[in-house]
């Protein structure tokens, strides 16, 4: 009788229990229907036309499926005017890159580069994007590690392969005002392993680029860029307590860099010229190894060509 009874009130229980998540279940439902999700504000169009702006990168990444092709040129300085035909025939830097994208949003890249023969891998991830009536910034963040193939000897008595390696890791931050203005302010922060007199090892920057549309596929481009020294040496902080970031201030510093340029896009295409102070293409040596001063006229003229492939 009493086994029969704990059953009796076991199937209640149940029963109870069933019924009132039926309810749960219908009025959550219910609710569900009756408020429905907001719906994401339209994106707003695209602050830039590609990926590569002069020496720097922007929030921009190709679509899906896309493999992509850089070609960036550097002629040498002005100085020597019609020796070398205003640096046309003068030491010039080249790099050859392949970016893929192999899902929405995120773009992966191999580069070699002539000068330091550097071979480098790079990525690029934007993760907010620009909504009319929402979110006002495209933000993304690009990654570059950079490995320098040159002979060993210039890495010292003391080499150890780490001493090949550099980073470079930037936040960009980039809005449409209107139909012919885009703005992007980029934090960067650049480290080398191993340095010489000819770089910095630790160097923060700020770069601020502008384009301004002249017609459909015409923009004028303007970039500047403010290195800020970063000096860990122990001895240097406890002797100038104040001043372990410190704005460049002598030619053994890295300098400014400015550009001023023009682009020419298309839905495959885009293709850049324009004139610089810095050469050194991949991001952290051009931020920690430039010390042409564009203001006393170390000026080269330079190219990017890009070119898409969408699968």
């Amino acid at each position: 009788m009493n086994k029969n009874i704990a059953m009796t009130l076991k199937k209640i229980t149940l029963s109870i229990l069933f019924f009132f998540s039926g309810l749960v279940l219908a009025f959550a439902q219910e609710a569900t229907d009756s408020v429905a999700a907001p719906a994401k504000k339209p994106l707003e169009k695209k602050p830039f036309e590609s990926g590569i702006f002069v020496d720097y990168q922007t929030v921009e990444v190709p679509t899906a499926k896309t493999l992509e092709f850089n070609l960036e040129h550097r002629f040498g300085t002005i100085q020597h005017k019609w020796t070398d035909i205003w640096g046309l025939w003068g030491a010039s830097n080249i790099r050859l890159g392949l970016n893929f994208t192999p899902v929405k949003n995120l773009m992966i890249g191999l580069g070699t580069t002539k000068n330091h023969m550097v071979q480098d891998l790079q990525v690029k991830y934007t993760f907010l994007h620009q909504r009319k009536g929402g979110a006002p910034l495209t933000i993304g963040y690009y990654g570059n590690l950079a490995l320098d193939a040159s002979d060993r000897k210039v890495f010292g008595l003391d080499y150890k392969f780490s001493d090949r390696f550099s980073w470079y890791h930037e936040f960009m931050f980039a809005r449409r005002f209107c139909k012919m203005f885009s703005m992007q302010i980029g934090l960067a922060y650049s480290h080398f392993n191993k340095t010489d007199t000819s770089k910095m090892s630790d160097v923060a920057s700020i770069s601020v680029l502008g384009r301004l549309k002249v017609s459909p596929q015409s923009s004028i481009m303007i970039a500047f860029e403010q290195p800020i020294i970063m000096n860990y040496d122990p001895a240097f902080v406890v002797r100038y307590p104040n001043h372990w970031m410190t704005v460049q201030s002598s030619s053994m510093q890295t300098c400014q860099n400015v550009s001023i340029g023009w682009e020419i896009s298309t839905s495959t295409h885009t293709f850049q010229i324009f004139m610089e102070a810095a050469n050194g293409i991949v991001p952290q040596y051009t931020t920690a190894t430039n010390t042409n001063n564009f203001w006393n006229g170390f000026i080269l003229f330079g190219f990017n060509l890009t070119r898409l492939w969408t699968f």
